[in-house]
């Protein structure tokens, strides 16, 4: 398991493609509980049936950053 997952929305531009914001992180909370902790930068806006999603991605590595554990068994097509 990764340590950090990036937090992101997705949205529609106007030509129809998917754009995807980073919107904060969530990591593994302290303990043995399995859970999670999500640190939100700016909160999503709701679609017109009144839901926001929010989807959870491996972060890619920046140039010159090192690369972050795991995350090994997930796709490698992360959208940004």
């Amino acid at each position: 398991m990764t340590d950090r997952y990036d937090a992101v929305i997705s949205r529609k531009d106007k030509q129809g493609k998917t754009r995807y914001t980073k919107i904060g992180a969530a990591f593994p909370a302290k303990g043995d509980n399995g859970g999670f902790n999500i640190v939100l930068d700016a909160l999503p806006m709701p679609n017109a049936e009144g839901q926001a999603w929010i989807s959870l991605f491996v972060p890619k590595p920046r140039d010159g950053a090192p690369a972050r554990s795991g995350g090994d068994d997930m796709q490698d097509d992360v959208p940004f």
